[in-house]
């Protein structure tokens, strides 16, 4: 992105992937505030999809999906127009939720936990799964990597779990002219940074550490983020300043605005 780290007052740092990311950056610039935009990941389809066409083009064995992400959603409506009406789709909270009735509708069968983002998450899930019944296959799509806790869970109950690649997570790489700011950024006030997974910290500390004491820069400013599974990477991290939000985009709003104004 082109857009200058503000050294005169704390800059706002947005690290959610794909166009989320964009769109809460239009609303604060609609209010007067300046957002730099790092999303911690960029999304792409894999190169090989034979695999993945085959899997999707009949999906008579399975009786559930797990789309744990809207990254999931999006690569997922790539390959599928209408789910079978066999089919119950899972998810692991509202936001991914809403997208997923976005994608195929509202009549779609559809199990989340509902609640914000501090009552979301695998576990929470897993209880209306049990409720629901074990699934003879269940059909994980998500990207190269993620979290294993839930496809076990499936098979200790006896599902035939099948994990399938739909998407490739490419972590954030901070361009020559992004460091060079970056370099002037940290001579001013640390930043407000609102992230929503714990990769995504990782990815942060990963992408400034070619720029001397930007880590240090960074750890000594604010962390919005919407579950306590990412609040303790953040201290892990070394983050002191952190607050819970709902991931709802004029909740963030407000709670940035606030931070900006304290």
């Amino acid at each position: 992105m082109n857009e200058p780290l503000r050294t005169t007052s704390r800059p706002v740092i947005l690290m959610r992937p794909g166009e989320a990311n964009n769109r809460l950056a239009e609303l604060l610039e609609a209010q007067g505030i300046h957002a730099v935009r790092w999303p911690a990941f960029s999304i792409e389809l894999p190169e090989e999809t034979d695999q993945i066409t085959e899997r999707l083009s009949n999906l008579d064995d399975v009786e559930m999906v797990v789309l744990p992400s809207p990254a999931s959603v999006a690569a997922a409506a790539h390959w599928v127009r209408e789910w079978p009406e066999h089919i119950t789709l899972a998810t692991v909270g509202e936001g991914t939720a809403r997208v997923i009735r976005a994608a195929w509708g509202p009549k779609v069968k559809l199990i989340y936990p509902e609640g914000d983002a501090s009552h979301s998450g695998s576990e929470a899930l897993w209880p209306l799964v049990q409720a629901h019944g074990a699934p003879s296959r269940v059909l994980f799509l998500r990207g190269q990597t993620g979290r294993e806790w839930l496809p076990e869970q499936f098979r200790r109950i006896g599902s035939d779990v099948v994990v399938l690649s739909t998407y490739i997570r490419v972590p954030l790489e901070l361009t020559v002219p992004q460091l060079h700011r970056l370099e002037k950024a940290i001579l001013g006030p640390s930043p407000l940074i609102y992230l929503t997974s714990t990769d995504a910290v990782d990815v942060l500390m990963h992408a400034v550490r070619p720029v001397p004491n930007a880590r240090m820069w960074i750890t000594r400013g604010k962390a919005l983020t919407i579950h306590p599974r990412v609040e303790s990477r953040l201290r892990e991290a070394g983050f002191q300043s952190i607050e819970l939000t709902s991931p709802d985009e004029n909740e963030v709003i407000a709670r940035i605005r606030e931070s900006l104004a304290a």
